[in-house]
Formats: structure tokens, C-alpha cells, sequence
């Protein structure tokens, strides 16, 4: 009954706000939701959600009558305002009006707009009952119409709650990204992680769509900050290797090496940089990922040699127990083997053997 009211009273609300053009579509209710499908030109935004929101639980917390009166069909599809679905109906027929007795329809006593339609089905006595609703879920089904899933009662206190806590979240995540820019790359990657987190229970969570909205847009914001710290983070430190290793082995033409980072990001950054000051060098970099305990491989080669980057890349790789690929010029993949000392003598002597150098 609970679900069945707040329907007719969802109805009313969207005509309300997105005007008398707005047909129902269907309707289903559960133990735990209700769903809504109506004709409407797009999505609602957040401004229309919430105006719905608000005019529904304006009526629940108002704690109107519910009444209901059987009439002839004829006469029922007189009252002005009525809401009705394309299907047969009985005659005569039952009308249920929400806050104005049905009488006062048919003799035009009043001139309020409000939640009237045709229906056989059973309904709570006062609106007060319904608690609260949310809807928490907006989608188009196919061009022209949408589909609202609203909760209720204690379902819609939570939904609330969890919203409010998802808000807290990001507007915590704003003030960090914000105010303290991560000085080393790993807690940058932290933050990045968190907003991809975050996100996610955005996405999944039952709260006001209205509310899920404002956040997914923030977080798109947030995102792509924080990716941005994360980038010119990589681009620093693999500037900082690529710059050590220079003063180790000058312009080499073959530079295999180690470099000590869990990025795999880092590792591909430092061999672009490297082949950028030497472009006639062919040059391997390994890394040990502590996290997952991986060998990172990235590798980029001078173009017309005749050692292939992915060949290179595949071959070493599958040495140490992974797998690579790539392009004639810059390949990458990863291992598992811990012996990165012999991996890289075994990683130079294939280039060798290859090119003659």
C-alpha cells in the first residue's frame, strides 16, 4: 500500500514539474522500491529531481486524506486532472484522490491540482504514512522515455544518510587534493586511487540521484586532478632516472639497466627520455615492483634497427617468466622472475646478438 500511494503521488509530482505533457508508462512496485516509467524529452537534471523530491514529500509530510469512490466510468473521466494509463477499465470504476474528496472533483467545488487517478488497487488512508521518499535511480529506457526507482520510508532515511556520508568523503578528498599537492608519487597515487574508489560507491550506492549527480560531477573534476598531479609526479621522477643513469653510462648505444620505481608509467617515461637525448640508442630499463612483487620491462630502440623493440621486449620477458609486447620501436611487459642482475646481462647479450654492438 505504502509503495502503491507514493506512486500516485510520483506521478502527480513529475506532471507538476515537467508539465501535463508527462504520461505514464508503467509502474511496479516491491517490497523494497518503486519504478516509474513516463514520457519526458531527455534526462531530468538536478534542479527537476529535486523539485519532484520535494513535492512528493511536501504531500507526505502534509499528511493528507487518502479518498476513494467508485463511478461510473463515463463519469470519472470527467474530473479535471485525471490521471489515467492505457489500459481497459472497469465501469464502473474506482477514483482515488489524494488530499480533496472525489465529490469535490466531480462538482468543481475546488479548484486544486491534485493526485487523481483510476485504480483498483489498495491504498494507505493518510500520506503521512510513506514517511519519505528518494528516488534514487533516473535513466532514459529509450528516446522519449525515462525510468525513476524511488525508495521509502526507512529505506529513504538511509539512502539520505548515505548520502550525506559520500558527500563528507568528497568534499575531504577536495580539501586534500586542494590544499596539500602530494610531494611524492606514491602518495599520489594514493589520492588518485581514493577518488577511483570513492567514485565507485558514488556510482552503487543507493542515494538521492539528484545528490549522486552533483558528486559524479565533482569527482570527474577531482580525477582529473589528481591524474594530473600523478603525471607531472611520473615525469619528475623519471626525469631524475633517466638523468642518473646519463651520468652512468653517457650516450651508450645499448644502455641496459635497472631503475629503482613501482611504476610502470615511470619506467616507460625514463626510457622515452633516455632515447630522446640519445636517438641512436637502443635501451632496456627493469624494475623491481615491490608491491606485487613483478619485474617491470620497458624498452625503445633507434629506428631502422634491425632489433625489433617488441622482439626484444617478448624475449625478455618470457625470460623472466612473463609476457611482452609492443612496436618495431617501443615495447614493454612484465616478469616474475626476482634475479633482475642476471635478466639484464641476459637482455643485453640478445641485443648484442642482434644489432653486433
Amino acid at each position: 500500500m505504502v509503495k502503491h500511494t507514493a506512486t500516485h503521488i510520483l506521478n502527480f509530482a513529475l506532471k507538476t514539474v515537467l508539465g501535463p505533457s508527462v504520461q505514464q508508462r508503467g509502474s511496479h512496485v516491491s517490497a523494497d522500491r518503486l519504478r516509474f516509467d513516463f514520457s519526458v524529452k531527455g534526462s531530468l537534471s538536478v534542479s527537476q529531481l529535486q523539485q519532484v523530491e520535494s513535492c512528493v514529500n511536501s504531500m507526505i509530510s502534509a499528511n493528507h486524506a487518502v479518498y476513494s469512490q467508485e463511478l461510473p466510468l463515463q463519469t470519472a473521466r470527467s474530473i479535471a486532472g485525471l490521471r489515467t494509463v492505457d489500459e481497459v477499465y472497469p465501469d464502473p470504476v474506482r477514483v482515488v484522490s489524494v488530499a480533496v474528496p472525489v465529490s469535490e472533483l466531480l462538482d468543481g467545488r475546488t479548484d486544486k491540482q491534485t493526485s487523481v487517478e483510476l485504480c483498483c488497487g489498495t491504498h494507505l488512508l493518510q500520506t503521512g504514512a510513506i514517511e519519505d521518499l528518494v528516488i534514487v535511480s533516473e535513466r532514459q529506457l529509450v528516446r522519449g522515455i525515462s525510468r525513476v526507482v524511488a525508495v521509502t520510508g526507512r529505506d529513504a532515511t538511509r539512502a539520505r544518510e548515505a548520502g550525506q556520508l559520500l558527500s563528507q568523503e568528497v568534499d575531504s578528498l577536495a580539501v586534500r587534493i586542494a590544499d596539500s599537492a602530494p610531494s611524492c608519487l606514491d602518495s599520489a597515487h594514493c589520492l588518485a586511487k581514493e577518488v577511483g574508489v570513492v567514485s565507485d560507491a558514488v556510482d552503487n550506492t543507493a542515494v538521492p540521484q539528484w545528490q549522486r549527480r552533483e558528486l559524479q560531477t565533482r569527482l570527474k573534476t577531482l580525477q582529473r586532478s589528481s591524474n594530473t598531479a600523478v603525471r607531472k609526479l611520473e615525469s619528475r621522477e623519471a626525469a631524475a632516472r633517466a638523468q642518473t643513469l646519463l651520468e652512468t653510462h653517457g650516450k651508450k648505444q645499448l644502455l641496459v639497466d635497472s631503475v629503482e620505481t613501482d611504476s610502470e608509467s615511470v619506467v616507460m617515461k625514463t626510457v622515452n627520455q633516455l632515447s630522446s637525448v640519445s636517438p641512436q640508442s637502443h635501451v632496456m630499463l627493469l624494475a623491481h615492483q615491490r608491491h606485487s612483487g613483478k619485474v617491470l620491462c620497458a624498452c625503445q630502440v633507434s629506428k631502422g634497427s634491425s632489433l625489433l623493440a617488441s622482439d626484444w621486449a617478448v624475449a625478455v620477458c618470457r625470460h623472466l617468466g612473463g609476457s611482452g609486447g609492443g612496436s618495431a620501436l617501443v615495447a614493454r611487459g612484465t616478469g616474475s622472475s626476482s634475479d633482475i642482475t642476471e635478466a639484464l646481462k641476459w637482455a643485453e647479450e640478445f641485443a648484442r646478438q642482434k644489432t653486433g654492438r
